[in-house]
């Protein structure tokens, strides 16, 4: 089983163990307000998406880890991973990281290490990330990434902001050493 770290965190493929937490995470208001656009996912949604991040594993090297403090590695913070997107071949990265610990680097510093594994483990060529355009908390994590701004258009009927990465563009970054660990959001 793959599992990655961090300074401050632990990175666990989601597993149905999972279900449970997640649907608690994405069930907060202010998490799914950009995720989910305001719905509470149904618990039945919640399965399925870590059923394909087990298989996306299986299949492809990647998914969804769970993130969890070093000091409570049984409890769920949040998210970070790839999925699909909705172009073949495009890989999309998502994040998420419950309110409480908003403004503390966490959804930067795991975001980093999953690109770190994308990149180096998993060899994808090319990473993007989109996210509705009021959501600015976001678009600064991954500014902070060093992904690149590539447009802004409507998408699911929403304003939408994309930002990409290559893998070229990942080894020259300063990500790729340990002096990015931590980074205050």
């Amino acid at each position: 089983m793959i599992e990655l770290s961090t300074e401050r965190l632990v990175l666990r493929p989601f597993c149905l163990d999972d279900v449970d937490a997640l649907h608690t995470l994405w069930a907060d208001r202010e998490v799914r307000r950009y995720l989910f656009d305001g719905e509470v996912p149904a618990r039945e949604r919640v399965v399925e998406m870590v059923e394909n991040s087990v298989a996306g594993f299986e299949e492809l090297g990647y998914g969804f880890f769970s993130l969890r403090r070093r000091q409570s590695p049984n409890e769920i913070m949040g998210f970070s991973g790839f999925r699909p997107f909705d172009e073949v071949g495009v890989v999309e990265m998502l994040f998420a990281v419950e309110p409480a610990h908003w403004g503390r680097g966490y959804a930067t510093e795991a975001s980093r290490e999953v690109l770190r594994h994308g990149f180096e483990q998993c060899g994808l060529r090319r990473v993007v990330a989109t996210t509705d355009t009021p959501n600015q908390r976001s678009v600064r994590v991954l500014q902070r990434l060093g992904l690149f701004f590539e447009k802004r258009r409507e998408r699911h009927g929403l304003d939408t902001v994309y930002y990409a990465m290559t893998a070229d563009e990942f080894r020259a970054s300063d990500l790729t050493s340990d002096r990015a660990v931590g980074i205050a959001e």
